[in-house]
């Protein structure tokens, strides 16, 4: 049971049986379908992994490559490069089937090892990040949607329409030059400081970069809807009726405007996931974020199909079952949505 907006005003509702059962549908209908586009999506990865100019043996060589001899490279590239990219998607896909995600040859360790390590840490900068950006973009709405016609309302959503442009791995080199490099307020990348052990403290600090750019990278479309949403619940006779009833504004704001607006914003969430998750993996690029985005450039660049397919797939996932989850929220939180249609 979950206070909702339904018709201008707040209402109280639950699943009744048949919406349970069409939010089960709705749950089976995007697990069928994304079992096949995750095999789609591994296909075409291999697909293009082969087609990419780049070196595969000396990736897999690196510092050694000048040093080792023809006969020896031409081993190499046996090794790593020498099978069709049909034959080792066949090959990949294969052992998936029996839980085996391959050996990575870029990581020289098993694909499920890097995955184990490094998964939690892009879910936790991803996680941050999103949260972040929505908790920031709360006032920022609120405070534009007060006067939508004023200079501070302009001035802010012209702000975030500029930001919105600006590529993700721009923001975090440009607080990475301001925050770290100019004022040294911050470190400028990796997990902890060099020889320093893990500890939440040393965590935190390096994860405040991170989960800044990935959060200014969401900051303007979760605003800007969330913008739109909240001017036009302040003006609706519900809002009005409450304040003529006597209702505090601050609980005018929290009852019948906030989770009146976040319905459209939610609606729209599950579609930008996608983006959140592209740009998580170019934040952990350019931060050296332990995260499986750093392992996803360093496959693609040594074709290391095996490590390079998981990552992506499993990114994927999480993109289409954040989506999911998005959906099941919207269709708990407002009884107007039907499962059926999403």
């Amino acid at each position: 049971m979950s206070t909702v907006v339904a018709g201008g005003g707040p209402v109280r509702s639950a699943l009744a049986p048949g919406r349970g059962v069409a939010v089960l549908r709705l749950v089976r209908r995007r697990l069928l379908w994304a079992a096949p586009l995750m095999g789609l999506i591994s296909l075409a990865v291999f697909a293009l992994a082969a087609a990419s100019p780049t070196d595969a043996a000396a990736a897999f060589l690196g510092a050694r490559d000048e040093f080792t001899g023809g006969a020896a490279r031409a081993g190499v590239e046996q090794i790593v490069a020498g099978t069709h990219w049909a034959e080792a998607w066949w090959r990949w896909a294969s052992g998936l089937v029996g839980g085996d995600l391959g050996v990575s040859t870029s990581a020289r360790m098993p694909v499920a090892d890097v995955v184990a390590a490094r998964l939690p840490w892009t879910l936790l900068l991803m996680v941050l990040g999103l949260a972040v950006g929505a908790a920031a973009a709360v006032p920022l709405a609120l405070l534009a949607a007060r006067r939508p016609h004023g200079l501070l309302a302009r001035v802010l959503t012209s702000g975030l329409w500029a930001l919105s442009a600006v590529p993700s791995f721009l923001v975090a080199m440009g607080l990475m030059a301001v925050l770290a490099l100019a004022l040294g307020w911050l470190p400028t990348g990796g997990l902890t400081d060099p020889g320093a052990p893990v500890t939440i403290g040393q965590v935190a600090r390096h994860l405040v970069l991170p989960v800044l750019s990935v959060a200014l990278g969401q900051l303007p479309w979760i605003t800007l809807h969330l913008h739109r949403a909240v001017t036009a619940q302040l003006r609706s006779p519900a809002t009005e009726a409450a304040r003529l009833r006597g209702v505090p504004e601050r609980r005018v704001l929290a009852r019948h405007v906030l989770p009146t607006a976040a319905v459209p914003t939610l609606a729209i969430a599950g579609a930008r996931l996608p983006e959140v998750v592209a740009g998580s993996v170019l934040v952990e690029e350019v931060f050296s974020w332990p995260g499986l985005g750093q392992s996803l450039v360093k496959a693609a660049l040594a074709q290391d199909f095996a490590l390079l397919a998981a990552c992506t797939v499993l990114l994927s996932a999480v993109a289409v079952l954040g989506g999911l989850l998005a959906d099941l929220c919207l269709v708990r939180i407002d009884p107007r949505t039907d499962p059926d249609a999403l």
